[in-house]
């Protein structure tokens, strides 16, 4: 059980301490200190806007309606109307470690103290944090400049609004989700129905998310694609260190020096010159994966120490900003998508070529009875469609600007739609990934190559894991058993 994370400083919420409370439901607490000074800062809003004439949101309308004043009495009811009239979205919804992940993005944001709400509710964030209230917010449909559609979904619930996800999956009314914690509905102040809409604290949460399964899904592949290259024999010679040399790339030198350590041992097949291409070029197209990997985590460090709130309140002014346009996190996850399709493409390859016995030495289809038994021939197959399908996915979806809000909104970053993108591409890509370690285990099962040192753990684990294939048998159970290992993390590890 982690201990609860103290945040004294909106910076204490680092990109490790997020990930943990909101993937691994780690609990939250706020130093009475800093919600002083977040009660301070409202304080000076509220006077602020008093005087301040017209402010985005909060004394006019939004949108193409920016320029229509609103009187007192529209006022008092803007902020909960706001919630309210965007919530367009339905099924599916995001999984509850991606819905928490957007809650804790917008408390982050919240606690730097621009947006200008109440402690209060900021420690309801906090709470509902802690006692898992999981809000029902769309995944997909969300064609607005900013992220207003699902956000109005994911925080209409602390108004009693909407639908929140119980523990079994079902949806349970917010209302009642509130009362059953024994919370009464939020009552809105100035500004905070604007400032929970404000920003994008979806693309910074969902990209946080990705980039935990694609650092391991990276670690994965590597793995699988030295169990290929020890299985058919290939030269090592393309994975030295003087290769990431001659490249003047550190990435690749770090890269190197994991598989080298997965190949440690690992001795080349006797009177094989080259292997094929796609083996060879392992480590140019995994650098490339880590490097996608390593700068959109680069970019989320510093949207956590950002504020994406516009209006925002600083040096005692509103002040308009395009921050909610989240087009590099969104460029950054399209890019992170592109590189696990080349890194999967790469993977198939290496399937067909173990299946061949002009590469592997091994029997055609790796069966010991050709003809008869049509050994892993269709496993291939399998991992044919999972890459026309990942080959789609591969088109970015962060272009494609349209008029919205009879042109006063006519800029989209469409975060939310390349997130869940991302998140299918994992998803298949992990697919692959088990084919290859079924493909390889088969190998090295039919074969007499010498298992390297440093994968000996790993093909002891697939030996507990499924059986060598000696008589055809649906292998769709041995597929699903090596991707349910992967998504619990296994074969991530060197050894």
């Amino acid at each position: 059980m982690m201990e609860p994370l103290v945040v004294h400083d909106p910076d204490d919420v680092t990109l490790e301490a997020f990930q943990d409370v909101a993937l691994s439901g780690r609990a939250i607490d706020l130093d009475p200190a800093l919600l002083e000074r977040i009660d301070r800062t409202r304080r000076r809003m509220v006077t602020r806007l008093k005087t301040a004439g017209g402010v985005y949101g909060v004394t006019t309308g939004m949108g193409y309606l920016a320029g229509v004043s609103l009187s007192e009495s529209d006022r008092a009811s803007h902020q909960r109307n706001l919630l309210l009239g965007r919530a367009v979205g339905g099924a599916p919804y995001l999984e509850p470690a991606e819905a928490r992940a957007v809650l804790l993005a917008r408390l982050v944001g919240f606690l730097r103290g621009h947006a200008g709400v109440t402690a209060t509710l900021c420690q309801l964030l906090v709470d509902r944090l802690n006692d898992r209230f999981v809000p029902a917010i769309p995944r997909s449909g969300i064609g607005c400049a900013g992220e207003i559609i699902p956000l109005s979904h994911a925080f209409q619930t602390l108004i009693g609004v909407g639908s929140v996800v119980a523990i079994d999956g079902s949806l349970v009314d917010a209302a009642t989700a509130l009362a059953e914690r024994r919370v009464a509905p939020y009552q809105l102040g100035e500004k905070e129905g604007i400032a929970l809409l404000a920003g994008a604290p979806g693309a910074l949460g969902l990209a946080i998310v990705r980039l935990r399964n694609a650092n391991v899904l990276a670690r994965q592949l590597l793995t699988a694609a030295a169990l290929a290259v020890n299985a058919i024999g290939a030269p090592v010679s393309p994975y030295g260190e003087f290769v990431a040399v001659l490249a003047n790339d550190p990435e690749m030198a770090e890269v190197l020096n994991q598989f080298g350590e997965l190949l440690a041992g690992a001795q080349p097949r006797e009177g094989i010159v080259q292997a094929p291409v796609s083996f060879r070029v392992i480590p140019q197209v995994m650098a490339h994966l880590w490097r996608t990997i390593g700068r959109l985590d680069e970019d989320l460090r510093r949207g956590l120490r950002a504020s994406d709130d516009s209006p925002a309140f600083i040096d005692d002014e509103f002040v308009t900003t395009g921050n909610f346009h989240a087009v590099g996190l969104a460029a950054g996850m399209d890019a992170q998508a592109i590189a696990l399709v080349q890194a999967a493409e790469l993977a198939g390859q290496h399937i067909h070529r173990m299946l061949d016995h002009r590469f592997s030495g091994l029997p055609d289809q790796l069966t010991g009875r050709p003809g008869p038994q049509a050994g892993l021939v269709v496993v291939h197959k399998r991992v044919v469609g999972a890459i026309n399908e990942l080959r789609r996915l591969a088109v970015p979806a962060s272009v494609g600007l349209a008029d919205t809000s009879l042109g006063q909104e006519d800029a989209m970053s469409f975060a939310f739609e390349v997130a869940d993108k991302l998140r299918h591409v994992q998803e298949l890509v992990r697919e692959v990934v088990a084919c290859e370690l079924l493909t390889a285990y088969q190998a090295y099962a039919l074969g007499s190559q010498k298992v390297g040192t440093g994968l000996s753990a790993h093909i002891n684990t697939l030996a507990e894991t499924i059986k060598p294939v000696e008589e055809d048998r649906p292998l769709g159970g041995d597929i699903s058993r090596l991707t349910a290992l992967l998504d619990r993390g296994g074969f991530r590890d060197l050894s």
